[in-house]
């Protein structure tokens, strides 16, 4: 028997059993510098672009105004609809255009007793439910303006007290507006709810005190309204879709905005990548911004000079954690992936690399 041994009896050397890594991270990425990038990028995130949108909502809101401080016995409207597929960025847009409009008081703010009141639909869903909960946001804490009777409340009390009381106590706290978001909930209450839901906004509508109503949410909200007699006493904000022929100077925009304020400039790659974004960003204004967002701040990360595809095809597998052929900034067949799987994931914590491509600035 032979005393040679052969290759596979050696001992494995750990250096070959495992490598350095192929990537080189970036050691001067401190805590410091990390900090700085997601200040900035929340920066990003408190930038608001005003779309044509925010113009038609000023419009039908101001035509609310108009007749209601005009006193007219038989009011024509009732309020507002504003109707966005998810990700539109509607709810944004209603939240500061409340929080800044001049007749509207202490709105968003936690420690002032507003005039106009916020509610998200309650789960489950019932008419009493939605009293109790319009109470609730009624009567905060805080409230001092005038001297408030205490709502019931009470598990046993009647659909008609409630909304009674809710009618009078907006009145009395001189609450002159409801906002009732996700609005295409109350569906959630079956077919009865319909018809009592339109009974109880009629009656909000006649009080004396003339309180205004707006309903947010997706297309399906048109489904409250099954007759023609309570749709026509509401107004309309729509939020279409984005369209790459029409929307992208726009969309272009507001990226220059953001990259202004990011100190970034615009690689070349970009060129032609408008639609790959707006269906990555499910052709949804806030969306398609949330994607821009992400991948500015891969950028930042890796201190490039300008905003390249790459850093878009980065940051959205990292969020998506997809693969090249299902990710719509390298995918060929981008068109055809369906994105709106992909929307809702938060994007992991990611190592910091180091990349800074020189490559030519076009213009845009």
């Amino acid at each position: 028997m032979s005393d040679r041994h052969d290759d596979k009896d050696e001992p494995i050397h750990l250096d070959d059993w495992d490598p350095p890594d192929t990537e080189e991270f970036d050691d001067d990425h401190d805590e410091a510098f990390i900090a700085a990038v997601e200040a900035k990028v929340a920066t990003l995130r408190n930038l608001y672009v005003e779309s044509p949108r925010d113009h038609v909502l000023a419009t039908q809101f101001e035509r609310l105004l108009v007749e209601r401080d005009a006193g007219v016995e038989i009011r024509r409207w009732a309020g507002i609809v504003v109707k966005a597929y998810s990700g539109a960025g509607k709810t944004r847009m209603l939240k500061r255009f409340l929080g800044q409009h001049p007749r509207v008081h202490g709105f968003g703010n936690a420690d002032a007793d507003p005039d106009f009141v916020h509610i998200d639909v309650p789960s489950p869903v019932t008419n009493k439910s939605l009293g109790l909960e319009v109470l609730r946001t009624m009567y905060p804490q805080g409230r001092s303006a005038v001297e408030l009777g205490k709502p019931s409340r009470k598990a046993d009390a009647g659909v008609s007290d409630i909304w009674t009381e809710v009618r009078n106590m907006a009145a009395e706290a001189g609450v002159w507006g409801l906002w009732i978001d996700e609005a295409h909930d109350l569906r959630n209450g079956g077919p009865m709810m319909h018809d009592i839901l339109q009974s109880t906004i009629k009656r909000w509508m006649a009080h004396e005190h003339r309180p205004i109503i707006i309903l947010s949410g997706t297309p399906n909200v048109e489904d409250i309204f099954l007759t023609r007699e309570f749709r026509r006493r509401f107004l309309t904000v729509e939020s279409p879709p984005l369209s790459v022929g029409v929307d992208t100077p726009h969309v272009r925009q507001m990226i220059a905005k953001y990259l202004r304020a990011a100190d970034l400039g615009v690689d070349k790659s970009l060129r032609d990548f408008m639609p790959r974004l707006l269906h990555a960003g499910t052709y949804q204004l806030g969306w398609t911004l949330n994607v821009v967002i992400e991948a500015i701040r891969v950028s930042l990360l890796e201190k490039a000079e300008r905003l390249s595809i790459e850093h878009f095809a980065e940051s959205y597998a990292e969020i998506v954690q997809c693969e090249d052929q299902n990710n719509p900034f390298t995918a060929n067949d981008w068109s055809g992936i369906d994105t709106a799987m992909h929307r809702g994931r938060q994007p992991a914590e990611k190592k910091s690399r180091r990349r800074s491509p020189k490559r030519e600035e076009t213009p845009w």
